[in-house]
């Protein structure tokens, strides 16, 4: 059978033949096999192997990522399309399929959901789970474990499935989201035999509904990850940190390391410290405040937080709050270097002419007449079904707002995965039960927000959509990272967490004050730096006074959440120029800590805890040593470092034959930052 050879330093490809793709680490006969897809089309299980492939296109979408697209059919009248990308830099392979069929046939269910991805029968002495969406109810956050897989569950989540082989380690993946235990599709062994290192990715639920006509329309899966190298597991984290850094998504802004302002902090003290309402502060004179001293901060994306709009959906400036229109705030930023972010969410107000157009998309669940409610102290809103005709109308609004008023860092919002199971939308028919369309609209809501945000940076390449996923059922996994980024963590934990009771007025965030404590808890999403560059798990930073908490929220931003919110009037004159004088220097590394994969001794909380982001190619990044006790402690750098170190705080470098040691001193607790430059 005919077969497509694609290869680089890293890997010889076969697609088609037998098997869909044979992977062989280059130098190496451990090879990486991955069979056909099967579905099960008008009740038989059929597997989706063409007899042949089919060169169909072959193109370069940007400098580096090349989509090469194979065609073949099988069956009677079926189809199948391989849409591979590849980059002649990187070890991993990114690919999905598309099933057609020039016949009536319909995807059905006749023992439950019945899609095999893939399968994988490459030996393993150990295969390894890497979790992304465990949520921590401690610190209020997501975060990122590895266990040995299959070890306590049949079926894992992963979406990374990782094992070593001899000198290889290798990996397969796919691209969704959900918060664990909530399994869309899971990888189980190939064989009830546990001593097998044979594996399959199944769907679980919601990827279909028994049903669904594939001659109407093609069946597009999500896309899948694969790849290997010579090494470890930590060689594969490597270059797979690597991967998702320069060579997975086309949206590359979403990658760069700005220093992000956002004013929902003092937002939310005003209504808790102040005693007025969220939105007060919500006025062109606040924000011009805020928007200079940003500046003199070393800010490079502003971003103004819910309240700015006239009513949700339409997205239209608030003229009483913003009498001179937003493209006047968008120009002050602009003249200081700076870009424009906006909050948004999928929400639309009662009055809104997109709600108008868009009756029948409001998301409905349980047969019930969706009911508005308020948003932030504006219109009523209905929450509308992105998974519907109104996906494309969001975006084309927002690409709109970018062209006019120059916005270019969106803010998502409030976007949960679950709410709606309305047969008139693209999550299943009347023919579908309410719990098939339920769970098919948990599953497509995710990638019709990747749809949303490529269309958004086609049309405008330089925009950023981030989603907050600060809250329990959001879509966090490698779905969402194809295509933009993620806000980690809001104010962490709430008292309610932790069963105590507080009063309705009081503000019910534990973590908000200046000082060591809040950066524990935002430090911990650092923990996604092995695997995924902690440039996409933006977290915001205090930078209120005194300095000793100044030094400690910044040596915990400059590792590369680099998002910053609080009471910038309230900042003094030395404190703001003490945060730019930091940020200076962190702007002459930010790349090199970006590229830098992280060496991490201890854990936030912990007596003594240091980051060191050092770029190995050029010797160049940051050092941050943190102590919650005083006293007096030393650190041997790992890392070949360049040149004369730059110490704030009270530390000192030297150098110790073939490397270096930092000795700091912490007369109370704290942070030290060493930069090399």
């Amino acid at each position: 059978m005919k077969q497509y050879h694609i290869s680089n330093d890293y890997y010889d490809l076969f697609a088609g033949g037998s098997l869909a793709f044979t992977y062989t680490v280059r130098g190496s006969t451990t090879q990486l096999p991955l069979a056909w897809p099967s579905f099960e089309i008008n009740g038989i299980n059929v597997s989706a192997a063409p007899e042949e492939l089919d060169l169909q296109s072959r193109r370069f979408l940007n400098n580096k990522i090349e989509e090469i697209t194979l065609t073949g059919a099988f069956g009677e009248g079926f189809g199948l399309s391989v849409i591979l990308r590849v980059c002649k830099s990187t070890p991993i392979v990114r690919f999905r399929y598309v099933l057609t069929s020039g016949k009536p046939a319909k995807l059905t269910k006749t023992g439950g959901e019945n899609i095999t991805y893939f399968t994988c029968g490459a030996p393993a002495d150990k295969l390894t789970e890497v979790r992304f969406s465990t949520y921590d109810s401690v610190q209020h956050a997501y975060k990122l474990t590895e266990f040995d897989a299959f070890e306590h569950e049949d079926v894992i989540m992963g979406p990374i499935l990782a094992g070593v082989s001899g000198g290889n380690a290798f990996l397969t993946a796919y691209e969704h989201g959900s918060t664990y235990p909530d399994k869309y599709i899971g990888f189980s062994r190939i064989t009830a035999d546990s001593e097998s290192s044979g594996f399959k990715l199944c769907a679980v639920k919601g990827n279909y509904w028994s049903g669904c006509p594939l001659d109407d329309e093609p069946y597009e899966t999500v896309w899948f990850q694969f790849g290997a190298v010579k090494g470890t597991i930590d060689d594969l984290a490597k270059a797979y940190r690597e991967f998702q850094l320069h060579y997975c998504t086309l949206n590359t802004e979403s990658r760069k390391p700005y220093i992000f302002y956002n004013t929902w902090a003092f937002q939310e003290r005003n209504k808790f410290y102040n005693r007025q309402n969220y939105l007060t502060s919500m006025n062109q004179e606040r924000i011009g405040q805020e928007i200079e001293i940003a500046h003199r901060m070393g800010v490079d994306v502003f971003v103004i937080d819910t309240g700015w709009f006239e009513k949700t959906g339409d997205w239209n400036v608030n003229p009483g709050k913003f009498p001179a229109g937003m493209r006047h705030i968008s120009r002050m930023l602009e003249e200081r270097g700076m870009k424009l972010g906006l909050w948004f969410s999928f929400a639309a107000a009662v009055s809104s002419e997109i709600l108008r157009r868009h009756e029948a998309d409001k998301a409905c669940s349980g047969g019930r007449e969706p009911q508005p409610h308020p948003v932030w102290e504006t219109e009523e809103s209905f929450e509308m079904c992105p998974v519907s005709a109104y996906w494309k109308d969001f975006a084309d609004r927002l690409i709109y707002l970018a062209r006019t008023i120059g916005v270019r860092y969106f803010k998502w919002d409030a976007m949960s995965m679950y709410g709606c199971d309305d047969p008139g939308h693209m999550h299943g028919t009347v023919d579908a039960s309410q719990e098939e369309r339920r769970d098919n609209f948990s599953f497509r809501m995710g990638l019709y927000m990747s749809k949303i945000v490529d269309r958004i940076c086609e049309a405008v390449p330089d925009a950023i959509v981030d989603m907050d996923i600060t809250e329990c059922d959001r879509y966090v996994g490698l779905g969402f990272l194809s295509s933009g980024k993620f806000f980690a963590v809001n104010n962490g934990p709430y008292y309610p967490c932790f069963d105590i009771s507080v009063p309705p007025d009081q503000w019910s965030n534990i973590f908000v004050n200046p000082g060591p404590a809040r950066t524990w808890i935002c430090r911990r999403t650092l923990c996604y730096d092995k695997w995924i560059p902690s440039v996409l798990m933006m977290t915001h930073y205090l930078p209120d006074d005194p300095k000793s908490s100044q030094l400690v929220n910044l040596a915990s931003l400059m590792l590369g959440q680099n998002g910053i919110w609080g009471d910038l009037p309230g900042v003094s004159d030395e404190g703001i120029d003490f945060i730019n004088s930091v940020l200076s220097l962190y702007k002459q590394v930010r790349d090199d800590i970006t590229e830098a994969y992280p060496v991490v001794y201890g854990e936030p909380g912990d007596v003594f805890e240091v980051h060191e982001k050092i770029n190995r190619k050029n010797g160049k990044g940051i050092v941050c040593l943190f102590a919650n006790l005083g006293g007096k402690y030393s650190y041997n750098i790992s890392s070949p470092v360049l040149g004369d170190p730059l110490v704030i705080g009270d530390g000192d470098v030297k150098k110790t034959g073939s490397g270096s040691r930092i000795d700091a001193e912490f007369r109370f607790p704290g942070a030290v930052i060493v930069f090399f430059i």
